[in-house]
């Protein structure tokens, strides 16, 4: 999987003969980086028999806006128009001795590049010969595998919440992450980017690049961009957008991963707009599938707004301006975990013979606990109140989630002369999105404001020589969890614990979802800006279209974090813990002790390309790229971390934290040498066929989003104290305020046996010495014209990628030996640093390390036909493996099954299958315009149904079973809430059930050692049945479960729309009324979701102390929504 160093050191060596190569075919140097906005069109013109047509004058008119572009072809009879404004053209060709010829219905589509070859036949000049079928759509002249999603099937296919970056999707190897975080309760969507998150061919999410009109607009964590409710809005504004998915040109740098290229629409001369309003409301749908029982959960969206454009002076001036809205009222279905009446009472269960309810034992219930208690809702008549023989029930609940969008955006185009021409554009979208927590009780906010300016000019020198200059700008907000209201328990400032708190602690554990007090959530507070300067010039010399330029980003990222504001109490081990009133520890924030971090970063590129037609049916696209990164530094210089693992154990100070003046020591980026190499050949001459191939460097950049919150975490701009019963405050360094520590108790006040010493607080570690994090793409592929408007693909695409960053959660573990016997523990370790040992003091430390690594091998194929006859449609599959080390670049838990502290280092622990790894992905889109009558009486009823279908089918996501989420039965020293240890899983015995209860427990056990074997812990597991005869439990032993072996279950979603247009000619002779109805997952499937930590731990198998978990391998949420049902109004001219 991995690539050596000798490996990466030879492909170098190869990029620099690239190089060399490159100087000696383009007759020139420079440096550039771009992002193609526009189009190109190119190809050759020959006569009757094949010879070159040179000195001819090429036309290219636009036919929306009536600019023409002229060119001429060269004495090999080449031409080539780049940057060309995507639309329908007309291309008219005119040469002394030669008939004229025009070729209609040419489409050029964003970022594209075209090949029109034409053959001019001798006569008179005013002899016109009109060519009016299109051209094949077969990429004859580039290696790179994209596809472009264009304004008639953005418009026109059912999007749910009209997010038009989910139809990327629709492209083979792209694929929506299913174990994304959802919006609203928790953090991790607003922190991992609000955006729908898209893997490429087993690339992390943050390595895909999102482009408007040339700027990138990817947000602080380098994700998708998006509003609070994830949607990315202004489908209406969108023209079209490209999808490359490997091996694309130099001229594209910043990522490794997919480049989703949007271009907004322009003016015309004529007039042209909509206005439209869609209605989404609970009558519409069905219930989900854990809904609870009664009525379905209030639910209305209403989306409403309009676009328009025209020309301010024909021919030269154009505006087009949108706006959209968004009112929604949506509920989220989950099941919840809550204490039974039984239980509340102090009736428990205890667990004989594989029975988890043989008896009941009384526990005396604290007086001070029972308050707490109603966090956990028990209505009446439900499972809570009337269950026996149980200590948790799974109860079904609605979060009704409300949020409030604006979107706006706005384009001027001006064609100065017929060398210039100038244009700008803005968009702006704002808005909260207010939810409950699970149990109920507080409702917090997320809120997001974005805006994107950006302004670009073209020259055309000369026939042969263009350049186009672009500015941008591009700021993102993000605010996480701001407290808005609780109910009369979350409020309650008699219930708090914590220093300066207000309200109730977090308090979790004991197999129970989660409980807060209002202000209870960690809170985020996220500042983005992206300046960015690039300059772009075309040259044609000879058979070579040579591309070059430069550019410049400065990225700017503040961040402030605040964790546990009323406290923190998760670790209960059990619920007699719970009810005893014994927690295992307080973790708290110091008053009014958060400082924001201040990233600044600055980014420069170049790059050289040269799309060389060595043969008229043979391109061969030779690139390379220089990118290179200044060192990551805090505006305020406060930065301090330990910058060494090595004899931590020595003293106190041996490791650090030590003040540095910028994240890492070494800049890897240095030698960013990126060289590209594609080829694509037409071996029957006639434009149908093109068998492409293409390898290339890329990198992955050491930016901001892989420092700034892990940073804002750690001191000294957050100070976390701790409060844990009977540890020695001299051990503990610091992190108690007596000796030994007294221990937090609920419904005694504020605990003010917090230590918040600044030897005791959590610090990081940032590997100083990175090596450059490159990726290997490559791919293989052949496309053909089946048939006019119908081509198909079939390809191999593959990636390796190094030195990737790598976040956890806490690397001061106790280190394993790895044996026969697996990794196993030692007893009563030592962490690598016991100065700073997350099991005594509480503080631990966050990581970032450079040693990540991925591989993907994949074949997709697709099957497309473009609009004619009123059809339109294809067909994308995948069969794709992705495998790495660690799938999380930001924090430990990036997405909902990561690991969120794996065991760094020891290699063989990490590798499985990516977090986003979905093996085969099948997607489907059909469009139909239903043949009808075109005037009369009869139009208005039977003409103008148009039909419109998506269809996905994947196999299911991967996860880990894990052991004792909540407690250390390891030995790791760590004091969180997620488990890194695994299960075993019986061999020969299938782990899958199925349904709801998904697991099949019988096949998991815990892991056991022969009694002869010395070095497990005593008393391992001891709420367990005894061991098998012959064995013992071994509890600091990994189980051989493995991480992400196992897979969810599968998705298969229909979304169905069928519109009704009606032309009024009345009103004007484009005027159309367009009554919409669209069903998402129209067949009402129920996709559950595969079991994950924030699930309430539902993917672990066992307590800490070995009992059965009360709700292992239960689902209790769905990956999709139920049927739902959008009814719309849209008017169009």
């Amino acid at each position: 999987m991995s690539i050596t160093g000798r490996q990466q050191g030879l492909a170098l060596r190869i990029g620099a003969v690239v190089l060399a190569l490159l100087v000696a075919i383009g007759g020139l140097a420079g440096t550039a980086h771009a992002q193609a906005v526009g189009a190109a069109l190119s190809g050759l013109i020959t006569d009757e028999k094949g010879g070159a047509v040179p000195g001819a004058t090429v036309s290219i008119k636009n036919l929306g806006t009536g600019v023409v572009r002229e060119v001429s072809t060269n004495g090999d009879g080449f031409y080539s128009a780049p940057n060309l404004l995507p639309g329908m053209y007309e291309v008219r060709v005119t040469a002394q001795g030669f008939q004229t010829l025009v070729q209609k219905e040419i489409g050029l589509t964003v970022g594209a590049q075209q090949a029109l070859n034409l053959s001019l036949k001798v006569g008179q000049l005013n002899q016109t010969v009109v060519v009016s079928a299109a051209p094949p759509e077969v990429q004859t002249s580039s290696s790179t595998i994209s596809a472009t999603v264009d304004s008639n099937t953005v418009r026109e296919l059912p999007l749910n919440g009209r997010d038009w970056t989910s139809l990327a999707a629709l492209e083979p190897g792209v694929t929506s992450i299913p174990n994304q975080a959802g919006t609203g309760f928790s953090a991790n969507k607003g922190n991992r980017g609000f955006g729908n998150q898209l893997s490429d061919a087993g690339h992390r999410a943050n390595e895909n690049s999102y482009r408007v009109n040339g700027i990138s607009i990817n947000d602080y964590s380098n994700g998708a961009p998006g509003g609070a409710t994830g949607l990315n809005l202004g489908v209406d504004g969108v023209q079209e957008f490209s999808v490359l998915t490997s091996n694309y040109t130099a001229e594209y740098g910043h990522t490794s991963g997919a480049v989703i290229n949007a271009i907004t629409k322009s003016g015309v001369n004529d007039f042209h707009g909509t206005a439209f309003f869609f209605d989404r409301d609970k009558i519409f749908d069905a219930k989900n599938f854990f809904d609870p029982a009664g009525p379905i959960p209030s639910f209305r969206r209403v989306q409403f707004g309009g676009s328009g454009g025209k020309a301010l002076v024909k021919d030269k001036t154009f505006v087009y301006g949108t706006y959209e809205g968004v009112r929604q009222n949506q509920p989220l279905s989950r099941s919840i975990l809550v204490p039974t009446q039984e239980a509340r009472n102090g009736m428990l269960c205890v667990s004989s013979s594989g029975n988890p309810c043989a008896s009941l034992t009384s526990v005396a219930v604290d007086p001070k606990v029972v308050p707490y208690l109603a966090l956990w809702p028990c209505p009446a008549g439900s499972a809570c109140q009337t269950a026996t023989n149980l200590d948790i029930v799974s109860l079904n609940v609605s979060l009704p989630g409300v949020s409030k969008e604006n979107y706006v955006t706005g384009r001027i185009d001006q064609k100065i002369s017929e060398k210039d021409n100038l244009s700008g554009s803005y968009f702006f979208d704002s808005g909260p999105l207010t939810q409950p927590d699970p149990l109920l009780n507080a409702r917090h906010s997320v809120f997001s404001r974005r805006q994107m300016g950006s302004a670009e000019e073209t020259h055309i020198f000369s026939p042969q020589l263009a350049n186009t200059i672009r500015l941008g700008i591009s700021r993102v907000r993000g605010d996480i969890n701001l407290p808005v209201s609780g109910d009369s328990v979350a409020t309650n400032t008699a219930l708090a614990v914590a220093p300066g708190a207000k309200a109730p602690p977090q308090i979790g554990g004991a197999g129970l979802t989660t409980a807060i007090g209002l202000g209870g959530l960690n809170r985020f507070l996220h500042r983005w800006t992206s300046g960015q300067v690039y300059d772009d010039a075309f040259l044609n010399r000879g058979r070579h279209t040579i591309k070059f330029g430069f550019a410049f980003e400065r990225m700017l990222y503040n961040v402030l974090e605040q964790l546990s504001p009323n406290g923190r109490l998760n670790n209960y081990g059990s619920l007699t813990a719970l009810l005893t009133n014994t927690p295992t520890k307080l973790n708290a924030l110091a008053p009014g002790h958060s400082l924001e971090v201040a990233i600044r970063q600055s980014l420069f590129a170049g790059y050289v390309q040269d799309d060389w037609r060595l043969r008229p049916n043979l391109t061969v696209n030779l690139g390379l790229r220089y990118e290179i990164t200044t060192l990551p530094k805090d505006a305020n210089n406060r930065i301090q971390e330990i910058t060494t693992l090595a004899n931590c154990s020595a003293s106190p100070t041996a490791c650090g934290p030590v003040p540095v003046n910028s994240f890492i020591a070494n800049n890897p980026t240095t030698k960013n040498f990126e060289p590209r190499i594609g080829f694509s050949w037409d071996p029957f001459k006639n434009g149908k066929t093109a068998v492409r191939g293409g390898f290339g460097i890329f990198d992955v950049l050491p930016l901001p989003y892989e420092f700034g919150l892990n940073t804002a975490a750690t001191s000294p701009f957050q100070i976390i104290g701790q409060d844990k019963p009977g540890a020695s405050s001299t051990a503990a360094k610091g992190n108690c305020a007596a000796d030994p520590c007294l221990g937090v108790t609920l419904g005694n006040g504020i605990d003010n046996n917090v230590g918040f010493a600044p030897n005791g607080v959590r610090n990081r570690y940032v590997q100083q010495d990175p090596k450059r994090a490159d990726v290997l793409n490559w791919n293989l592929n052949i496309q053909r014209e089946i048939a006019p408007t119908w081509t198909a693909i079939v390809g191999y695409v593959g990636s390796r990628s190094v030195h990737l960053s790598v976040a956890a959660d806490d690397i001061n573990l106790v280190q394993p030996s790895v044996s026969s016997a697996g990794i196993l523990f030692p007893i009563n370790g030592t962490a690598i640093d016991p100065n700073w040992a997350g099991g005594t003091g509480g503080a631990g430390i966050r990581p970032v390390i450079f040693d990540g690594a991925s591989s993907y091998e994949g074949a997709q194929a697709q099957l497309k036909k473009s609009m004619s006859h009123g059809v339109q449609g294809q067909l994308s599959y995948t069969y794709g493996k992705c495998k790495d080390t660690s799938s999380a670049p930001v924090t430990g838990d990036t997405y909902v099954n990561s690991i969120a502290v794996p065991l760094l280092f020891v290699k063989s622990y990490r590798v499985g299958a990516c977090d986003f790894d979905i093996r085969q992905t099948l997607v489907g889109t059909f469009i139909w315009n239903v043949p009808g009558p075109k005037s009369g009486l009869a139009s208005y009823v039977a003409g103008g149904w148009e039909i419109g279908t998506i269809l996905t089918a994947t196999t299911g996501s991967p996860f880990t079973a894990t052991l004792g989420a909540g407690g250390d039965p390891l030995g790791t020293g760590f004091n969180g809430d997620f488990s890194m240890d695994f299960p075993n899983i019986t061999k020969g015995c299938d782990p899958i059930h199925g349904g709801v209860h998904y697991l099949n427990l019988n096949c998991f056990t815990l892991p056991t050692e022969p009694t002869s074997f010395v070095g497990c812990a005593p008393n391992s597991f001891p709420g367990a049945p005894a061991a098998p005869a012959g064995t013992q439990y071994c509890q600091n032993l990994v189980g051989n479960a493995g991480r992400n072996s196992l897979y969810g279950p599968r998705l298969t979603t229909v979304d169905f729309s069928v519109f009704k247009n009606t032309h009024v000619p009345k009103i004007s002779e484009t005027f159309n009324v367009q009554f919409r109805a669209e069903f998402f997952n129209i067949l009402n499937h129920p996709n559950l979701a595969a079991p994950n930590f924030l699930n309430d731990s539902n993917n672990s198998i066992f307590n800490p102390n070995g009992s059965v978990s009360g709700n292992a391998g239960v689902i209790g949420s769905t990956s999709t929504s139920s049927r739902q049902i959008q009814l719309g109004l849209k008017l169009v001219w």
